[in-house]
């Protein structure tokens, strides 16, 4: 018997029986489906958060202090002073002040309550990203220096309080702890700048960095600089300069203050989203080899079934190695045809998960299918079929071919 011979009596056998044959594959089915499905989306994932960070820049660091609460002296602590210390720097093309505070708001039409996250900075934050103002102004210097109660919302937040986006010049109060701050609309951003905030139900507010210090009464103590960096072939020089400025302003002892590059926290995200990604996969793959399992099973009760075919096809003259590779071709047939149905449904099933995503969402959410985890996972059960179908094609070579007439 030739290998095409072999291949058709292969393809015979599994559709002889539809069913049994389903079954058989559905362990790899379900497993190779799962593994699509996960790194597809993790894929999408990740990819719509590297676009979402790209808007803020690849040249952003933040400076910040470290060690809060340990033995931390009042004079270490970041200050608005520090910004303008900072910007005179050569190698920085911008450096604002960013100090948070969160707050709660009443939607004038339902009633209902609002988290809002507030960020007090300058007019040069505008630098950090693509704060693209749909109505009205961003912040300003005189909005900074009368530290007046002004604010920029985005777009989702102001069709949450008044029912509609334009809602510059009109005013709202914000809860934050136990006061009441009334603010005044002189900007709307662009809602695809802050979607990621919006669906968590939390609406954002940029104001004048004077104002929230003085509504926390930190005494201009802020949280971190942000800073916009000329040239990133230098960031070494000059993230030591930065630290260097910020010991001697503030008198401090050496280690207390950081530089991040923002790259490496879009770095450290992705990785750790790759990490949860792969585990997950590993995971789904384990019913990879329950289908193996499966396909070994149900090759023996194949063998069994066919013992007496065998034992013909040996006395007609077929060798050992013939009824060897017959039943591997089965096996491998079984899982490679598992592969293919899960590599389809995976897919289907990533588009379908990534439509439900973006419609409760709103997000340009989009999975990318990965051509290599294809490939492999394909390659994958096709070796479950190698590996699996050893045992009974070797049982089934290895029958007497006269015992083998006798079975009944």
């Amino acid at each position: 018997m030739n290998l095409f011979e072999s291949i058709k009596t292969a393809i015979s056998s599994v559709l002889s029986n539809k069913m049994r044959t389903f079954l058989t594959m559905l362990g790899i089915i379900i497993g190779i489906s799962s593994v699509i499905m996960i790194t597809s989306i993790g894929n999408g994932i990740e990819s719509m958060l590297n676009e979402e960070f790209s808007r803020i820049g690849s040249n952003i660091i933040a400076i910040y202090l470290k060690g809060w609460g340990e033995n931390l002296k009042d004079t270490e602590k970041l200050r608005l002073d520090d910004v303008d210390i900072i910007k005179n720097h050569k190698n920085l093309v911008f450096a604002a002040p960013l100090v948070s505070t969160s707050g709660t708001i009443e939607a004038q039409r339902s009633g209902a309550t609002i988290n809002l996250y507030i960020t007090g900075t300058t007019e040069d934050y505008k630098y950090s990203g693509k704060t693209e103002i749909l109505y009205g102004r961003y912040i300003n210097g005189s909005d900074y220096s009368s530290k007046s109660n002004v604010v920029v919302i985005d777009e989702w937040t102001a069709k949450m309080i008044f029912g509609n986006s334009n809602a510059v010049g009109k005013s709202f109060e914000i809860e934050i702890g136990d006061m009441d701050v009334e603010v005044t609309i002189v900007g709307i951003l662009k809602n695809e700048d802050n979607e990621m905030v919006s669906l968590y139900g939390q609406g954002s507010a940029i104001m004048p960095a004077t104002a929230v210090c003085r509504i926390k009464d930190t005494d201009d103590v802020i949280d971190t600089i942000y800073a916009g960096v000329n040239d990133m072939s230098q960031i070494n020089k000059t993230t030591k300069e930065l630290i260097k400025l910020m010991e001697i302003s503030h008198r401090s002892e050496s280690g207390r203050y950081g530089v991040e590059s923002y790259m490496e926290q879009v770095k450290s995200i992705t990785n750790s989203l790759k990490m949860v990604t792969y585990f997950i996969s590993f995971v789904a793959a384990i019913s990879l080899l329950v289908g193996g399992i499966g396909v070994m099973n149900i090759m023996l009760v194949t063998v069994t079934e066919r013992t007496r075919e065998i034992g013909i096809r040996k006395s007609l003259g077929a060798t050992n190695s013939n009824i060897r590779t017959q039943f591997m071709i089965e096996a491998c047939l079984l899982s490679l045809l598992g592969g293919v149905i899960g590599v389809i449904l995976g897919n289907i099933g990533a588009i379908g998960i990534g439509a439900i995503i973006k419609s409760y969402s709103g997000m340009d959410f989009t999975p990318l299918a990965s051509i290599p985890a294809i490939l492999i996972t394909v390659a994958i059960s096709s070796a479950i079929g190698i590996i699996f179908g050893v045992y009974p094609a070797s049982k089934a070579a290895k029958l007497d071919p006269i015992n083998a007439l006798r079975y009944e």
